[in-house]
């Protein structure tokens, strides 16, 4: 994803969460956490890369032993001579032709260049933890169903850009390709991807032991008032929208097809240029681990995995009054 770099201090209070110990709701941040480890204990996930293929085989067989019934799709593509394959489960609600809610992450991790960056890049936080979560998500979605729509998960391929710089046209691949042909598909969505998908949660770089979640500006401003209500809700409201920034993200392909969308994220003071000598004291609480070989699971914590899994499964009746009804 890309981001605007000069960050916008928003009034309320900080809350940390490392160390509470205490559960939010039925998403276990534990179990999220050890999804994290396996992913990360993989390596580098670029694209194509065997590596990346056995992050998919992993949340496939996660998946399977939650349920059988919950079978991982497959979209495999190319461009720019580079393979890739995006995954998603769907979870079927009252009427399995019926109305959607997206939820995702990206799987891959960022590609490194031999001689320009000479380290191991695993993204524990970019975005292993985030797939971590989803995975917890479709237990607790599939097994509680709070809300009557279907509820699809997936993981993203080809969302950091195959350059070390940000470049539009190589990046959110994965994301773009699923929505163009989604929403080409007259079967699935007859009256285009918004008609029947009305809302996508994006969530990215998020795990962190010191977590707040930045106000992203391009995403519905109504969801992210339902978002700091369910915060609220939770006696967390501090954690989100102390700061705000435009993102170019997965969420943008959705965007642009009408669809409702959020970026959860925790950008600004994540990225190593965002601190020197004038970065604000309030910034220099943050460590700068995006696109570092510092991205590691020591990182991650599982009271933030808690928190976030459990902040969008509580949210969703809310999405559903809003949206669905």
């Amino acid at each position: 994803m890309a981001r605007i770099l000069v960050p916008i201090l928003l009034t309320g209070c900080l809350a940390v969460l490392s160390g509470c110990g205490a559960s939010h709701g039925p998403v276990s941040g534990a179990r999220a956490y050890d999804h994290t480890a396996q992913i990360c204990s993989l390596g580098p996930r670029p694209p194509g890369s065997e590596n990346l293929k056995k992050a998919a085989a992993y949340i496939e067989a996660q998946l399977a032993a939650i349920d059988p019934s919950l079978q991982l799709k497959r979209q495999p593509f190319e461009k720019f001579g580079e393979r890739f394959e995006n995954l998603w489960v769907e979870i079927p609600g009252s009427d399995p032709t019926g109305p959607i809610l997206a939820i995702g992450a990206h799987y891959d991790s960022k590609i490194t260049h031999p001689g320009e960056q000479d380290f191991e890049f695993v993204g524990a936080l970019d975005a292993a933890a985030s797939c971590g979560v989803l995975i917890e998500l479709a237990r607790a979605i599939h097994t509680q169903k709070p809300i009557a729509p279907n509820v699809w998960l997936l993981w993203f391929d080809g969302e950091e850009s195959l350059e070390w710089e940000w470049n539009d046209e190589k990046a959110l691949m994965g994301s773009t390709h699923w929505v163009e042909t989604m929403h080409a598909d007259t079967a699935l969505f007859p009256e285009g991807l918004s008609k029947r998908l009305r809302a996508f949660v994006l969530l990215d770089l998020l795990g962190d032991v010191n977590l707040k979640i930045d106000r992203d500006l391009e995403s519905n401003p109504k969801l992210l008032e339902i978002f700091k209500d369910t915060a609220s809700e939770m006696g967390k409201s501090g954690v989100l929208y102390r700061y705000e920034s435009p993102m170019k993200d997965d969420h943008i392909p959705f965007k642009r097809k009408s669809v409702r969308v959020i970026d959860l994220i925790d950008f600004q003071y994540r990225a190593p240029v965002q601190h020197g000598p004038n970065t604000p004291e309030d910034g220099k609480r943050y460590t700068p681990w995006w696109h570092t070989a510092d991205d590691t699971l020591d990182k991650v914590s599982k009271d933030s995995l808690d928190f976030v899994g459990n902040l969008v499964f509580r949210a969703l009746p809310r999405i559903e009054a809003e949206f669905y009804r």
